[in-house]
């Protein structure tokens, strides 16, 4: 007999973006709607915080201040110091092909959000999963960056379709369980400093961390088909990119390979 599911959504406006959360379910009680309800109280407060604290565009943001040279806020703020670290780490792991630096400025922008997607998942979604047996899995998505979870002991598989780039055209479908997956094209990346021989058209990585998948994502444009193979190899990547003059190239715990569906644990 197939299994039926339900899918319980709601959309969250904060930090200039959407973002979605869905429960996968297969009894859609009331219950359940009131646990998503809930979350999303939760996790409305959670981001409308995060953006204050970090927005550019407010003049007495946590990033502002230390533009203007001050640094009180890596030296006594806890949320600053694990951004900070983060985008540190990020330019380290890319070879600088992903920075936090524009225009001589700190600007942990491309980060910011990946980093409040990861933390509001961990707090406010992925503990449903264990508040109630009928609720299979959690989604949550802002643009082509996605954090998902399902129940242990469940077969559920999150469906995740990559379309062409720039076109609305589906290119291939990852089945995860748990996890993070993020897309990033040669629009839409991070302003670093990139290949002038980069054929790079799409970068998709999976990881275990949104944060890292936003970055390995942008690094993967920037650096161009010659030098993100071998940055695929070294750090045991997954996901899939396309390059003009190559096609699609499917890689897993840094092996290449052509599949493409892969299911993943």
């Amino acid at each position: 007999m197939e299994m039926k599911y339900y899918y319980l959504t709601s959309a969250i406006r904060q930090m200039n973006t959407t973002f979605n959360v869905v429960i996968s379910t297969m009894n859609p009680e009331e219950s359940i709607q009131r646990l998503l309800d809930d979350a999303q109280h939760y996790i409305e407060m959670d981001l409308h915080e995060i953006d204050d604290e970090f927005s550019i565009e407010n003049k007495n943001s946590l990033v502002s201040r230390f533009q203007s040279g001050d640094q009180d806020p890596l030296l006594h703020s806890e949320p600053f110091q694990l951004v900070y670290d983060k985008t540190i780490l990020a330019e380290q792991m890319t070879q600088h092909y992903y920075s936090a630096y524009f225009n001589g400025k700190y600007d942990p922008t491309g980060i910011i959000k990946s980093w409040a997607m990861e933390r509001v998942f961990n707090n406010y979604l992925k503990p449903l999963l264990n508040m109630s047996e009928d609720i299979e899995g959690v989604s949550f998505k802002s643009g082509d960056s996605i954090k998902l979870a399902t129940r242990q002991n469940s077969d559920y598989r999150w469906s995740v379709n990559i379309n062409k780039p720039h076109v609305d055209d589906n290119l291939t479908s990852y089945y995860l369980q748990n996890g993070s997956i993020a897309t990033i094209d040669n629009l839409n990346f991070e302003k670093v400093p990139r290949s002038h021989i980069s054929n790079m058209e799409q970068v998709t990585i999976i990881s275990n961390d949104l944060t890292d998948s936003v970055v390995w994502a942008n690094a993967g444009i920037s650096s161009g088909t010659d030098i993100f193979p071998e940055m695929i190899v070294k750090s045991n990547l997954t996901g899939m990119f396309v390059d003009k003059k190559l096609g699609i190239v499917n890689f897993r715990d840094g092996s290449l390979s052509t599949d493409k569906k892969i299911f993943l644990k």
